[in-house]
């Protein structure tokens, strides 16, 4: 319970810098996963999860009153539980995608349940009493916190049995099935991403960067950094974007 306490602050206190400290993009999976990794003992397992879960969920975007699934809760509760019960980072990562679905509701019922906090606040404000301004914002924030923390400590406590159980009585076709799934949601997510960001005129580059992983085995790495100075290259080619950019 000590590491489902300390996997549920994690989540939550991320999730909560990027509220009230600003938005720094520290609540993404790449984040989420490896210091759930850490405090589990098996970093390792955390960096793996964090990047195929960053490129399964890499396209979701809040957009207007729209809320998609919980990243924070599905990448927290599918790491911790990958490590607890020894599962293959495969399989773990099918559950993340009806874990965040699940915690999902969860938000939207928190943020509902907030709307009765800005009516109280206006209520008293309109007869003068200014001081419930920060009772409403710090138990707006609480509530928000606690629809993070629960749910990842009770999925752990709850889960981690349940789910190791289910590892050791799934056959093993259907575990290799499963890891077959894992291994399409990471290009899905980038399918996602496509859809939205895919231009004719950059298309080459794409192209060229599955060409190096794909037939030349160029490492990923390598080919992260090649697209950096094609990047800077271009840009530097561009005088004229560059100083409307500056």
């Amino acid at each position: 319970m000590v590491q489902g306490l300390l996997v549920a602050l994690v989540g939550s206190l991320v999730y909560m810098e990027s509220r009230l400290g600003g938005q720094h993009m520290l609540d993404r999976p790449i984040i989420i996963a490896p210091l759930v990794g850490l405090v589990m003992g098996d970093f390792r397992t955390g960096l793996i999860l964090g990047g195929q879960l960053e490129l399964v969920w890499m396209g979701l975007v809040g957009i207007g009153t729209t809320t998609p699934p919980d990243v924070v809760v599905g990448s927290a509760l599918a790491t911790a539980l990958a490590i607890h019960t020894g599962a293959s980072w495969q399989t773990t990562l099918t559950l993340a995608v009806p874990i965040a679905l699940i915690a999902q509701m969860i938000a939207i019922a928190a943020g509902s349940f907030n709307a009765l906090f800005a009516h109280y606040v206006d209520h008293q404000i309109d007869q003068g009493n200014w001081k419930a301004l920060p009772i409403g914002q710090w138990a707006g924030s609480t509530i928000m916190f606690l629809s993070k923390f629960v749910p990842i400590i009770v999925g752990y406590a709850v889960g981690a049995p349940a789910v190791k159980a289910i590892v050791k009585a799934i056959p093993k076709v259907i575990q290799d099935g499963l890891t077959q799934s894992g291994n399409l949601l990471p290009a899905l997510g980038i399918a996602m991403l496509m859809l939205l960001t895919y231009d004719k005129k950059y298309a080459p580059f794409l192209f060229l960067g599955f060409s190096l992983v794909a037939f030349l085995k160029v490492p990923m790495i390598g080919a992260a950094m090649l697209g950096g100075i094609i990047a800077y290259i271009y840009f530097q080619f561009k005088p004229q974007q560059r100083e409307e950019v500056l």
